[in-house]
């Protein structure tokens, strides 16, 4: 049989400053930028040695944090060990997160064999980018993206956000114009959300900052899919839209439940043929343990967890309904024993209120609503189907 397809990500926990609304693990010192890459290649080693026999990369994603902090040298040695362990496809997507404003040699970066940069605009507004404690202007932004499709990237996101309190009707609408204006061919939206112990959520517990009410963040929502629409770009997943051709395979495969490695602190993988419903496991978010682990040779301290059937149903129904493309839930009952019948009542009740379109035999695609309101329809579809009771 040919060897298993992996997705790889590796987490970067250093930054230049916090923004005001992280909840990411990042912020360590980047006294240890130069020393980083190398204690991640130790630990590919040994998740390698863990799993021996098992993987191709066929993504690469270095996120963080602001993972071109480790410069070109550092870059170059963590796609090293990945291909030194797993070997990388020919085709893989190779992507790093980059910051506007943050010094970045692009053409090293291409030289290395990145294919795909994830630009972190958040906003095109000054005033907006300031609240949320960006370094960046807008025009950086934008500059951004230009920059990376003159330094021959041939894909290039952008992050933006939502929900954020007080926008003015068809800002975010100019936002993707200008985006798309610049060639970004993929465009992540995520909602704003208040992590506790950042600054934001403080200020807003304080009465300093204003919080986005629900009605107005499913406003802006929709203006940013209708104006995404407008610009070409599909909607393969409630909070990832992208030109024909420029989906995110990493992401993808996330989606798919296919397995994924994990590198660094913070870092998480997936295993789907360990247990019947697959195992997931994590490494802390601490670099001094992460650090005090490999160089003794071990692999970081962490968590692994085999998940029930109900834990892998239900994460089976809420990455499908994130996601509007044709799926074969058909097979559901087959794969978690359930009531066949049962089933297909749920997805005709779904059908009838606007969640599902039929799409062929055995297949539905999920509605933009459906995307929407993704976990609330899987726990309710997760309790239907292991009780009798239950209502949309």
């Amino acid at each position: 049989m040919p060897p298993m397809t992996l997705a790889l990500y590796v987490h970067v926990p250093f930054c230049e400053s916090r923004c005001a609304y992280c909840g990411f693990y990042s912020g360590e010192s980047l006294q240890w930028c130069s020393q980083y890459p190398e204690w991640v290649a130790a630990e590919a080693r040994l998740r390698r040695a863990e799993r021996p026999g098992k993987g191709r990369l066929t993504s690469v994603y270095l996120g963080g944090g602001t993972p071109s902090l480790l410069g070109e040298a550092g870059i170059g040695r963590v796609l090293e060990a990945a291909r030194n362990e797993w070997g990388v496809a020919q085709d893989a997507e190779v992507t790093v997160e980059v910051n506007p404003g943050v010094p970045t040699d692009l053409v090293a970066l291409r030289r290395l064999g990145v294919n795909r940069l994830s630009v972190g605009v958040q906003a095109l507004d000054d005033g907006v980018l300031a609240s949320l404690g960006r370094r960046h202007t807008a025009a950086c932004a934008t500059g951004a993206v230009q920059d990376a499709r003159r330094a021959g990237f041939p894909r290039v996101s952008a992050d933006l956000l939502y929900g954020v309190p007080g926008l003015r009707p068809g800002a975010l609408r100019d936002w993707v114009y200008g985006l798309s204006a610049q060639g970004a061919d993929h465009v992540s939206a995520y909602s704003l959300e208040l992590h506790p112990g950042t600054p934001l959520a403080e200020a807003v517990a304080l009465g300093l900052a204003e919080a986005c009410g629900s009605d107005e963040e499913e406003s802006q929502w929709w203006e940013l899919t209708e104006a995404l629409a407008q610009e070409g770009y599909e909607a393969y997943e409630v909070s990832n839209f992208a030109w024909p051709g420029a989906r995110c395979r990493h992401n993808v495969a996330y989606w798919e439940g296919g397995p994924y490695l994990g590198l660094g602190p913070g870092a998480h993988g997936y295993e789907p043929a360990e247990g019947m419903w697959g195992t997931r496991w994590w490494n802390a978010p601490s670099l001094h343990r992460y650090r005090e682990s490999l160089l003794a040779g071990i692999l970081p301290p962490g968590g692994r967890e085999i998940l029930t059937r109900d834990e892998a149903l239900l994460e089976t129904l809420f990455l499908a309904f994130r996601r509007t493309q044709p799926l074969g839930l058909g097979s559901v009952p087959r794969r978690f024993r359930l009531d066949p019948v049962r089933w297909a009542e749920t997805l005709a009740r779904l059908e009838r209120h606007g969640f599902l379109r039929p799409a062929g035999a055995g297949c539905w695609t999920p509605t933009l609503e459906a995307a929407r309101r993704a976990d609330g329809l899987a726990l309710w579809i997760r309790e239907l189907m292991v009780s009798a009771a239950g209502a949309p």
